[in-house]
C-alpha cells in the first residue's frame, strides 16, 4: 500500500511532466514554424526593398535626363531669343536704309523734274548763242548723270527691299518659342 499511495503521489508529477514535454515540442515545432515563416517575410521584404532601390534609381536617372534636357531646351532657347533680337536689329537697320533710299528716290524724282526745265532750259539757250550751246552740253552731261544716279538708286532700293523680305523671312523662321520657364 505503501508504494501504491507513493505511485499515487508521484504519477500527477509524471503525467504532468510528461505533457509538459508534449507542449514543449509542440512549442518548439510552433516556433520552428513561426521563424521558417518570418526568414520568407524577411526575404520577400528584401526582395521587395530591392526592388524599389532599382525603381529609386532608375527614378532618379530620369529625373536627371529630363533636367539635363530641359537645361539644353532652355539654352536653346536662349539662343534663339538672342538670334531673334540680332535679327530685329538687323531689320530695323534694314529699314533704316530703306526709308532713307525712299527719300533719296524722291530727291531723284525732283531731281528728274528738275532735269527737265534745265533739259528746256538748254533748248532755248541753243538758239541764243554759242556758250549757252556749251552750257546746254553740260547740262546735258549732268542730266544723264542724274538718271544714272536715278536708276542706280533705284537698283539699291530693289536691293535693300529683297534684304527687307530676306530678313522678315529668317525673323519668322527664328520666331521665339513660348518660355519654357513658365
Amino acid at each position: 500500500m505503501k508504494l501504491a499511495r507513493n505511485l499515487l503521489w508521484v504519477l500527477p508529477f509524471a503525467l504532468a511532466a510528461g505533457c509538459a514535454s508534449n507542449e514543449d515540442r509542440s512549442r518548439a515545432e510552433q516556433a520552428s514554424q513561426d521563424n521558417v515563416a518570418l526568414k520568407a517575410q524577411v526575404t520577400e521584404l528584401t526582395q521587395e526593398r530591392d526592388s524599389l532601390k532599382k525603381d529609386l534609381n532608375q527614378a532618379k536617372k530620369d529625373r536627371d535626363q529630363y533636367l539635363n534636357q530641359y537645361t539644353s531646351a532652355k539654352k536653346d532657347a536662349e539662343a534663339q531669343s538672342a538670334g531673334a533680337a540680332e535679327a530685329n536689329t538687323k531689320l530695323t537697320s534694314v529699314q533704316k536704309e530703306l526709308d532713307a533710299a525712299r527719300k533719296a528716290q524722291g530727291d531723284t524724282e525732283q531731281l528728274q523734274v528738275r532735269l527737265k526745265a534745265a533739259e528746256d532750259g538748254v533748248t532755248a539757250a541753243r538758239a541764243k548763242a554759242t556758250d549757252a550751246e556749251r552750257a546746254a552740253a553740260t547740262a546735258a552731261d549732268a542730266a544723264n548723270r542724274a538718271k544714272e544716279q536715278a536708276a542706280q538708286l533705284a537698283n539699291e532700293r530693289t536691293a535693300l527691299q529683297q534684304k527687307v523680305d530676306a530678313l522678315q523671312a529668317e525673323l519668322k523662321k527664328k520666331a521665339v518659342p513660348p518660355d519654357l520657364n513658365k
